[in-house]
């Protein structure tokens, strides 16, 4: 399915393009000339269809090169009628290269589907799985699908905080989550200064004037439905420019959460209207009570627990067996997973698991000196 996002008409803009078709009918208006002047308009040519001109023409070959006069016409022409469009397009604001990085996106942008109701199942059961402490992150992912595929409407998870202690997996069940739909996604650390610009972008005229990551995302894959994960809502910033607006990541964040602005959302980059309705945004926080209440007001807020030993044990046997580790280098991560409060005074978190897991893989796959 394709939606249009880009709020801007497709006309063709390409100067390039539009002189080779204007060549182009130019030939053929020669062609078919000199066809009926050969002819002539004797009785004899009545017996002559307008197929039989067009079959005749294709015949002829001298008489229709263009000169460099016409040459030289046709791209003035062309480039008038290039500025002319842009102009009619209400992208007149836009440089050459911006207006490019657009145009893939004009004539509609994919969206993601849903494979059925069964497939949701599938999604659910495998993610509960691997993390079953994240069930009820789970189960809200689940009744999203489900309910998309019985509508027929493309995937998307309404935005949802996920509250907890650090290093439980909230971040990585996202990321997992985004795998399994095939979503592309986008990472923002809210507790960054400047995130509120990484997250809507920055007006032209500074210095560092981009598109925010979820644009960057969309155009770069051309897909209507992205997932955005924000880590660390609860630690968001404002950041004050040198000129003196202060920018809140709050604020800018409500603009996307908000259906209505959402749909209609003004880019401060490129000054496009785009459709962003349909973005899936997973929230991650510590303390929930931090976050601003406009932003909580608009998220289903779920609780998840601390993850136990046990549960990390089991989750670091699955991925070891994913990542194809040895079994000796899985059982070094189990016993530092055992012996971690012992020799640290605190319980491992999935973070450090994840990063063990990690620097196993890379051990192992590191060449042996002989």
């Amino acid at each position: 399915m394709r939606i249009k996002i880009i709020d801007l008409p497709t006309y063709e803009t390409d100067p390039k393009i539009i002189a080779d078709h204007l060549k182009e009918v130019l030939r053929t208006i020669r062609e078919n000339k000199q066809a009926r002047d050969l002819i002539g308009e004797d009785e004899r040519s009545s017996e002559f269809k307008v197929d039989d001109f067009d079959e005749f023409a294709e015949t002829l070959s001298s008489g229709i090169d263009l000169t460099m006069f016409d040459t030289r016409r046709i791209a003035v022409r062309a480039s008038k009628l290039a500025k002319a469009r842009v102009r009619a397009a209400g992208a007149s604001h836009l440089k050459r290269e911006e207006y490019d990085r657009l145009k893939p996106g004009l004539h509609g942008m994919y969206a993601t589907m849903p494979r059925g109701e069964d497939w949701a199942d599938e999604v659910a059961a495998a993610l509960h799985e691997e993390m079953p402490w994240m069930a009820r992150a789970t189960e809200y992912a689940w009744h999203e699908l489900r309910l998309a595929a019985k509508r027929g409407d493309p995937i998307k998870i309404r935005p949802v905080i996920l509250n907890g202690p650090p290093g439980i997996g909230k971040s990585v069940w996202a990321r997992a989550l985004a795998e399994a739909l095939h979503l592309p996604m986008a990472e923002i650390d809210a507790s960054k200064g400047g995130a509120g610009m990484a997250l809507v972008g920055l007006e032209r005229g500074w210095g560092t004037a981009q598109a925010g990551r979820p644009i960057d995302l969309m155009l770069a894959k051309t897909v209507a439905n992205p997932m955005i994960i924000v880590d660390e809502i609860c630690k968001a910033t404002s950041k004050t420019s040198t000129r003196g607006p202060t920018y809140s990541f709050a604020d800018a964040l409500l603009s996307l959460l908000e259906p209505a602005t959402a749909q209609a959302w003004d880019c401060p980059y490129f000054r496009v209207t785009f459709d962003m309705s349909h973005l899936s945004w997973v929230l991650t926080a510590n303390t929930v009570d931090l976050v601003s209440e406009p932003v909580r007001s608009r998220c289903a807020v779920i609780e998840i627990p601390d993850v136990t030993e046990a549960q990390l044990l089991d989750f670091a046997t699955r991925r070891a067996a994913k990542l194809g580790l040895s079994d000796e280098a899985q059982d070094a991560v189990l016993d530092a997973i055992v012996r971690a409060p012992a020799a640290t005074g605190r319980r491992l978190s999935l973070r450090d698991v994840v990063r063990m897991l990690t620097r196993a893989e890379m051990l192992e796959g590191r060449p042996r000196l002989h």
